[in-house]
C-alpha cells in the first residue's frame, strides 16, 4: 500500500482483519474498497 491515507485505514483496523485482508491477497483499490473488504471479512467471522 502506497498511498499514505489507505495505509492509515488500514492500520485502523482490527489485527486479525488485517491478517486476512493480507493472507486473501486482494488486491485494495479505494479506501472506500478497503471498508468493503474489512466489513466483509467482520460479517464472516
Amino acid at each position: 500500500m502506497e498511498d499514505p491515507k489507505l495505509k492509515e485505514c488500514f492500520n485502523s483496523l482490527p489485527p486479525y482483519i488485517q491478517e486476512s485482508i493480507l493472507q486473501s491477497g486482494v488486491e485494495i483499490k479505494s479506501e472506500e474498497h478497503l471498508r468493503q473488504i474489512a466489513q466483509n471479512f467482520q460479517a464472516n467471522q
